[in-house]
C-alpha cells in the first residue's frame, strides 16, 4: 500500500474520530454511535468490495451507491475544514505565550457547536454541489494547435479527445447518447479515446438498470472520416477485460494495442500511436517496453508526416517525446477533480495535471476527463470536458515547458 494511499484510507476517519470521541458536550453512546458511522463511511470501497463484486465499478444500483458517495465524499470534505482549522489552531497557540488566553480557546458550548455543525453542513452542501458537478454532461472545449513542422495537407485536421468516461455504476444510456451526440456535432475528422471509458463488468447495472454494456453501446454513434480510435487506460483491466475488448470492437471503436495507424490526408499523413496502459502488465497482457523502436520504423517529419501518441497516463510524455513523438493526448488525472486536490494530483504525475504542456519540445494535452470514477465521483471548480482540437501549421502554440 502506498503512504498516499494509507493516508486517504486512514487519516480522514481517524481524525475525525478523534475530534467525536474527545468531545465532551455528546454523551458516550453517541460518540461511540458517530465514531461507527464514520468507520463504515470511511470504508464505503471495500464494503462494495465485498458486498457488490467490484471495488473499481460495484454492480449496485445508483439509488443505494448516491448517498453512500455522498457521505464518503462529505467525510473528506470534513477532514480538510477540520485538519485546516487545527493547523490553525495550533499555529496560533505555538506563536502566542501559552499564559494568553484568547475567546476561541475558552469559547463556550454554543460557539463550539455552531463551529461543528456549520463545518459539517459545508461539507454536505459542498459534496452534494461537487457531486451534482461531477455527473453533468461534459463542456466542450475548442482548441488549436499550431506546428511549425505541421505538413501543410494536416492543417485544419479536426480531432476529437475524449477520456476517462468511466461508464459504470452512476453512468446512464441516455448519458451516454448525450456524451455522443456532443462529440458528433463539432463535426471532427478523427476520434481519439485515451482510456478508462468503461468500469465493473459489461453486464453490471448502469445507473438506469440496464447493463453497462447496453449504456456503452451508445458510443457507436461515434463516426469520423479517419475513424474512431481508443487506447487503454488502467480501469480496462481491472474487470473483464475481453469482455470490454469484444464490446469496443463491436461498437466500432479500434483500439491500438502499442500499435499505429497511418491515416493519409492528401500527400501527408497522420500516424496515430495508441499505448496499452502499463497496468495491464499486472494481469498477464502486453505493455509498451519499448517506445523508441515503435516509432522508429514509423514515417517522421522527413517523410511529410505528423507522430501523435495516445497514452492514458500523462506521465509518459518525457519518454514519448525522446521517442521522437510529434504531440501526445492523455488523461488519467481527471484534471484533478477540484481545485486544490488538483496540487496533490499534479505531484503524483510530474505535475502534469490538465490542459497544455511542453514535455521535451512536444505538446501535451492532459485531459479533464469526459467522466468521473464512481469511486470519487466529485468536481468543484474542474468542469469535465469533451477536446476539439484542430491541427494549425505556424508559429508553435504558447504552453508552460517541461
Amino acid at each position: 500500500m502506498t503512504p498516499l494511499r494509507f493516508v486517504i484510507l486512514f487519516l480522514p476517519p481517524l481524525w475525525l474520530m478523534a475530534h467525536v470521541l474527545g468531545w465532551r458536550g455528546l454523551r458516550w453512546p453517541l460518540r461511540l454511535l458517530a465514531a461507527l458511522a464514520l468507520v463504515l463511511v470511511s470504508q464505503a470501497h471495500a464494503i462494495d468490495g465485498w458486498l457488490f463484486q467490484s471495488i473499481a465499478g460495484p454492480d449496485m444500483p445508483a439509488w443505494l451507491l448516491m448517498p453512500q458517495l455522498w457521505l464518503y465524499t462529505a467525510m473528506l470534505l470534513l477532514f480538510c475544514c477540520t485538519f485546516f482549522w487545527d493547523t490553525l489552531w495550533l499555529l496560533r497557540r505555538l506563536f502566542r505565550q501559552a499564559a494568553v488566553q484568547t475567546r476561541a480557546d475558552f469559547a463556550p458550548d454554543r460557539r463550539r457547536i455552531l463551529r461543528r455543525g456549520g463545518a459539517l453542513a459545508l461539507s454536505l452542501g459542498a459534496s452534494a454541489v461537487g457531486m451534482a458537478q461531477g455527473l453533468a454532461l461534459p463542456k466542450v472545449r475548442e482548441l488549436s494547435l499550431a506546428l511549425p513542422d505541421l505538413p501543410p495537407d494536416l492543417a485544419g485536421l479536426r480531432i476529437a479527445h475524449l477520456a476517462d468516461l468511466h461508464i459504470g455504476p452512476l453512468t446512464s444510456r441516455e448519458w451516454v447518447r448525450e456524451v455522443a451526440a456532443l462529440t458528433m456535432r463539432l463535426r471532427p475528422d478523427l476520434v481519439c479515446l485515451s482510456g478508462d471509458l468503461s468500469d465493473g463488468r459489461p453486464e453490471y447495472r448502469a445507473a438506469d438498470g440496464g447493463s453497462r454494456a447496453r449504456a456503452f453501446s451508445e458510443l457507436a454513434a461515434l463516426r469520423a472520416e479517419y475513424g474512431v480510435f481508443a487506447c487503454t487506460g488502467n480501469h480496462e483491466y481491472y474487470s473483464d477485460y475481453p469482455g470490454w475488448m469484444a464490446l469496443y470492437a463491436r461498437s466500432g471503436i479500434r483500439v491500438l494495442h502499442n500499435e499505429a495507424v497511418l491515416l493519409p490526408r492528401g500527400a501527408a499523413r497522420l500516424v496515430l500511436l495508441g499505448l496499452d496502459d502499463r497496468t495491464g502488465g499486472r494481469f498477464g497482457h502486453p505493455v509498451a517496453t519499448d517506445v523508441p523502436a515503435l516509432l522508429a520504423g514509423l514515417p517522421g517529419r522527413a517523410d511529410n508526416a505528423c507522430r501523435l501518441v495516445m497514452a492514458h497516463r500523462p506521465n509518459t510524455a518525457m519518454l514519448n517525446a525522446q521517442a521522437g513523438a510529434d504531440m501526445q493526448l492523455s488523461g488519467h488525472t481527471h484534471g484533478g477533480q477540484c481545485l486544490g486536490m488538483d496540487r496533490i494530483v499534479a505531484h503524483y504525475n510530474q505535475g502534469l495535471v490538465r490542459g497544455w504542456y511542453r514535455v521535451a519540445g512536444m505538446p501535451l494535452y492532459v485531459s479533464n476527463g469526459a467522466g468521473l470514477w464512481s469511486g470519487y465521483p466529485l468536481r468543484l471548480g474542474v468542469p469535465a470536458e469533451i477536446e476539439l482540437i484542430t491541427l494549425q501549421r505556424g508559429q508553435a502554440t504558447v504552453m508552460p515547458e517541461l
